[in-house]
């Protein structure tokens, strides 16, 4: 685990770490089969990326490291007395074929909450306000065997209510009872921190991955 450092001043990338677009940790992963894993928590500080109103950048870097910014956006509903989170199966890109929450890079100089309204409707034509989203946290993952997949995530949730959601060439979206995520079609990271994250708690975490680039090698969720 990297030792915490406070963000620094958003610096500028070599070209060279620039990632594809939209990169995320996972890929093509083989399904798990054992238990979601215990979340680990501890008191410590994470480093992770500032919050609103100061709009981030698409890179930070924290203690020297360099993080590409993103947003997910996690959308819910009510339906049948129980309730349901948008999920959606990765049609193109970087980690096609895994079940992930909407969003994307943050571009250029975007607020993270203008990007999170931005790719919620590229990826599944559902229009939100600004005011709509709701701050879930934070979370980075470290790559140390492909550092330029580095990244810092802002989270948000928000309710969708009564709008359908379509799928994009990029997302085919999916409804799935929170109690009913499809943990083995996910990245090896997703049972860490999800499980809170619908539970209603802020996320602070940090991921440090494997050398595989897809298992997890330490994992602090606060």
């Amino acid at each position: 685990m990297p030792e915490t450092a406070p963000v620094s001043e958003i610096q500028p990338v070599p070209d060279e770490l620039v990632p594809e677009k939209d990169r995320v940790p996972g890929g093509e992963a083989t399904p798990r089969t054992d238990p979601v894993p215990e979340i680990a928590t501890e008191s410590a500080p994470l480093p992770h990326a500032p919050v609103e109103p100061e709009p981030p950048g698409e890179w930070m870097t924290v203690g020297g490291v360099a993080y590409r910014c993103v947003v997910l956006c996690f959308l819910f509903r009510s339906r049948g007395g129980g309730r349901e989170v948008l999920l959606g199966l990765k049609r193109t890109g970087f980690g096609t074929g895994r079940v992930v929450a909407l969003g994307g890079k943050i571009d250029g100089r975007e607020s993270a909450v203008e990007a999170a309204v931005r790719e919620v409707a590229e990826e599944s034509g559902i229009e939100l306000g600004r005011g709509e989203l709701r701050d879930a946290g934070c979370i980075t993952w470290s790559f140390p065997a492909q550092p330029a997949w580095n990244m810092a995530a802002f989270l948000f949730t928000a309710d969708a209510g009564s709008k359908p959601p379509v799928a994009s060439e990029e997302i085919e979206p999916r409804w799935y009872a929170v109690d009913g995520i499809p943990w083995t079609g996910m990245w090896q990271d997703a049972p860490y921190w999800i499980p809170a994250l619908l539970e209603g708690r802020r996320i602070d975490a940090h991921i440090v991955m494997d050398s595989d680039n897809e298992g997890v090698a330490s994992a602090v969720v606060d």
